[in-house]
Formats: structure tokens, sequence, C-alpha cells
């Protein structure tokens, strides 16, 4: 039976690169580095970024060249990092991981009182965090 890998899945902009939308920022310090060890521990790297998805925001279709340029864009990006061996996920939905690295990720730990302790600290984060879509739930149509 083949032993199963890990797969570490990072999010791009504001993670691996400065959040720079819709431009592509620098790499953030200590990126690469950190990404070149998961690849050296033998674990499979993706890259998962809204800026690689086949939909738009609002759930229609991207434009196919416009996807392709982002894809292309952040391929060239790794390539010259020396990280060609990174995956990018442009299918739907969440890709299967064993972890999830994100900037703007809270973790649920599934312990006693877990929900309470991070819904404090998620209201507690978003009291002092300007919207980063502001106007996505008139866009989206999304009930409030």
């Amino acid at each position: 039976m083949a032993r199963r890998r890990h797969i570490v899945v990072i999010d791009w902009d504001g993670t691996l690169v400065e959040s720079r939308w819709p431009d592509m920022g620098d790499w953030m310090p200590g990126a690469i580095e950190a990404v070149k060890r998961f690849l050296r521990e033998g674990y499979v790297v993706l890259v998962f970024s809204a800026r690689l998805s086949p939909f738009n925001i609002d759930g229609s279709e991207r434009d196919k060249d416009e996807l392709q340029a982002s894809i292309d864009e952040v391929r060239q990006k790794l390539d010259s990092a020396g990280l060609a061996s990174v995956g990018i996920w442009t299918k739907p939905g969440k890709p299967p991981l064993s972890v999830f690295i994100d900037d703007k990720a809270e973790r649920y730990h599934g312990t006693s009182g877990a929900w309470r302790r991070l819904t404090e600290k998620v209201l507690v984060r978003l009291g002092a965090e300007e919207p980063f879509y502001p106007d996505w739930v008139e866009e989206a149509n999304v009930r409030t």
C-alpha cells in the first residue's frame, strides 16, 4: 500500500505574496524558504486562491483567457523562485488538504468551548479590521 502524503495548501495574496490585488505583490518574508522546507520534508504543496478560481465572487464563470493569465502569472512567479513543483489548485471548491495556511483564517479546534472562544476571537478581530469586500454583500445578493 502506498504511503499517503500530506498536502499543505497555502493562500496566495496576503500569505505567500503581498496583497496588492489586482496586481501581483512581492514575496512575503520567509515564504519561499518555508515552501521549500515543506517540499524537502516530502509534502505536496498547493497554492489555493480566489485569484485562481474559475468563478467570480458573484458565482459567474470567469473569462477563460483572464483566468489563464492569472494562472500563468502565478506559475511564472513560483517557477522563478525555484518552486516549480508547487501545484496550483484551479478546480471549483476547496482542495483536499492536511493543513491550510491563510492570512484570513482562524482555526476551529473542536474541543469543549471551542465555538465560544472562536466566536469571541473572530468578533474582536473583525471589530478591528476594515471589510475586505465592503460592497460584496450587495453585489452578490446575500441575505443579511
